[in-house]
């Protein structure tokens, strides 16, 4: 490591015999240093913001922290100075005795830098310096630009992504700006890096689209199209997983702190920034969000954990149906009539199955948001069974839904996390046992969001979802925080603090607000307004609208792929019973092989799983064929929702591809949608 001064450190310790371990410590890592040192929480923070005797406090590179402290522990310390736009940058080593994995983890999710545990070993220390140094020590006391003679290659952490070259996307419509974005860039160092320029957000989804790559996006809160903070909602609208830094005048610097609210990873102000200032900016909103979304995936994998268990049950019973049923049928036990009843409960069971694999899918995917038309009142009705399971026994339910259809523009499965995530909340909330309640309404709310009258001529027309518990309340303290990243009230190692702020984000990216009112001791309440949609429908309205109609397949040919013999046995006498001849492999290497001295234009249509044994997968094996057959058209299935963003071709559900399990009558439609207007060969 090298630093071109003294690096100025703060050690927060109460104890004098761990304050000397601590020097020793430091000079056994050789970084030279002026040590200040202050006994408790309190202090710390008035020597980080220069309060009172600590006016003339030098700025720290660098801060030891004791976890359990008097006045104010370490934990509250590290939650305070990372959350404070002028203090997060300052890298923390934590110097505890307890090594519990709460603690550990607790430290990590607040920003820690590194963790050791007391007595200090001298050479785990001099690694964490190190480490730190690489990373942190060079950006705090860089030299000038002007000296510097080659620049750092990015450092990329453990278990991060590597790349030889950042890659930025900019929204930017200042051109005077670009040209200085770029030339900061330059002499920053960040390394190599490659800059996609975007002057409107209506641009940025073609850029996103696959095989497209970005390690960061960098928004002005002013482009043409859109203002303000909705540029940052509509930009992590298109980019959920994206690491975002936004811009704001130097008259606007609020806006960058509320986007930071809402999980933009940093904010830049544009008259202050410089090499330095936007490379730690892009190292530490890039590390940031490789950590939010291992921990958002990890929170995923603990839902489904926990539904594992009630959906488990449910399924189990949809099993004994079918099994029992079938047997009847296959044992000739029941009469005709009975046999149609049967047939009928079965169909019932595997919807039921169905149900309950799209719940868990929804927890354990990642997948770019699809905004669609959905009734809310549809999508509570969906996810009841899964409310009652994470609510569980002592918590009783309630529901008092609108009788009119609530057409929002969402996600599916952001409306069910957004769920989850307050259901979850209210279950934890009530221990030892309550009530939630459930309700939603139209709401109607006038120019400065006041309520106001149906005959307003300037109202707004909201679905209003209202989240209720009987629980031990929220103290007033903690009231306006409960919104923050990281931030929680449950004890350590029982909540990550990521809940309300992912709902919170949801909201906003619905171009929705929601409000909290709480008496501590009495319950929560929570209200969530989404703007309705006027001309929308359902997804059951849509069905009903597309209803069944024949499909006669005229003697066209299908190459049927389905490593699952059953089903793709099914396939194929669905495709026969229309009128359709049919090829039927089992593997991409026997499809291969039994169309290879076939004409170009005898199959018309491909129907394959996306995910087989071999080598060759359902996208691999279409555009091997496509070379072969030119106009063939293609119809994707899969099981599951895999990330298939690194393809060129899009999945699109009931236009090139169905989800498992589908309706047979929904590949014959489809099957006939793709070959229209396809003569008979």
């Amino acid at each position: 490591m090298t630093v071109r001064d003294s690096v100025e450190i703060l050690l927060v310790e109460d104890s004098p015999t761990d304050r000397l371990i601590a020097q020793e410590a430091l000079r056994s890592a050789r970084l030279l240093n002026n040590l200040h040192c202050v006994d408790n929480g309190e202090e710390a923070m008035a020597f980080l913001r220069r309060e009172g005797k600590y006016s003339d406090a030098p700025r720290p590179g660098l801060i030891l922290l004791d976890l359990n402290m008097p006045k104010k522990d370490g934990r509250e310390v590290l939650c305070e100075l990372k959350s404070d736009p002028q203090l997060k940058f300052i890298p923390v080593i934590v110097l505890t005795t307890s090594s519990d994995d709460k603690d550990v983890l607790s430290a990590y999710g607040a920003h820690a830098n590194s963790y050791i545990t007391k007595p200090v070993d001298f050479a785990n220390f001099s690694e964490a310096i190190a480490a730190i140094g690489d990373y942190w020590l060079n950006m705090v006391t860089l030299p000038p630009i002007e000296s510097m003679t080659e620049p750092a290659r990015p450092v990329v952490q453990e278990g991060a992504k590597s790349t030889d070259s950042l890659r930025v996307l900019l929204l930017e419509d200042d051109p005077v700006d670009v040209l200085f974005l770029k030339e900061v860039l330059k002499k920053s160092s960040v390394g190599q890096f490659s800059l996609t320029h975007v002057t409107r957000l209506s641009q940025l989804e073609k850029v996103l689209e696959p095989p497209a790559e970005h390690d960061i996006i960098i928004t002005d809160l002013g482009l043409p199209d859109v203002q303000g903070l909705d540029t940052y909602r509509q930009v992590r609208l298109r980019a959920p997983n994206l690491p975002v830094i936004v811009m704001t005048g130097d008259l606007d610097e609020s806006a960058g702190i509320r986007a930071v609210n809402e999980g933009a990873q940093d904010y830049l102000v544009k008259g202050q920034v410089s090499g330095n200032g936007i490379a730690r900016a892009i190292r530490y909103a890039i590390d940031r969000s490789d950590f939010e979304q291992r921990l958002r995936h990890s929170q995923r994998l603990e839902a489904v954990g926990r539904l594992a268990g009630g959906i488990a049950h449910d399924f189990n019973n949809v099993l004994t149906i079918v099994q029992g049923e079938a047997s009847l049928i296959a044992e000739g036990a029941l009469s005709p009539p009975e046999v149609v009843i049967a047939s009928q409960e079965i169909l019932q069971a595997a919807e039921r199955a169905a149900s309950l694999t799209r719940q868990l899918l929804t927890f354990g995917r990642r997948q770019r948001v699809q905004l669609e038309n959905l009734d809310l009142n549809e999508v509570l009705r969906g996810f009841l069974r899964i409310i009652q399971r994470i609510i569980g026994e002592k918590v009783s339910l309630e529901m008092d839904l609108c009788a009119e259809a609530l057409i929002v523009q969402a996600d599916w499965g952001m409306l069910e996390q957004l769920l989850f995530n307050l259901c979850s909340n209210a279950r934890d909330a009530m221990a030892e046992g309550g009530t939630l309640f459930l309700a939603t309404s139209v709401k109607r709310l006038g120019l400065r969001g006041a309520p106001t009258e149906a005959s307003s001529s300037e109202r707004y027309d909201f679905a209003s979802l209202v989240v209720r518990d009987t629980g031990e309340g929220i103290e007033p303290g903690s009231l306006s925080r409960i919104f923050d990243p990281f931030f929680t009230t449950k004890d350590i190692g029982e909540g990550t603090g990521l809940g309300l702020a992912t709902a919170y984000s949801i909201v906003q990216q619905l171009q929705g607000r929601i409000d909290v009112k709480s008496n501590f001791g009495e319950g929560t309440e929570f209200e969530i307004l989404i703007p309705l949609t006027r001309s929308a429908v359902s997804r059951e309205n849509n069905d009903e609208e597309n209803k069944e109609v024949a499909t006669s397949g005229d003697g066209k040919t299908v190459l049927v792929v389905e490593d699952e013999a059953s089903l793709r046995t099914l396939e194929k006498r669905f495709l026969l019973r229309s009128g359709f001849q049919v090829i039927e492999a089992s593997s991409g290497a026997e499809a291969l092989d039994l169309v290879k001295d076939k004409e170009p234009d005898s199959i018309d249509l491909l129907v394959t799983d996306l995910v087989m044994p071999g080598r060759l997968g359902g996208m691999e094996l279409a555009e091997l064929l496509k070379e072969k057959f030119p106009k063939l058209e293609i119809i994707y299935t899969s099981g599951y929702s895999p990330d298939f963003r690194e393809s060129a071709t899009q999945l699109i559900e009931g236009v090139n591809f169905l989800q498992k399990p589908f309706k047979f009558q929904a590949l014959l439609d489809l099957s006939g949608e793709r070959l229209k207007g396809r003569p008979r060969q």
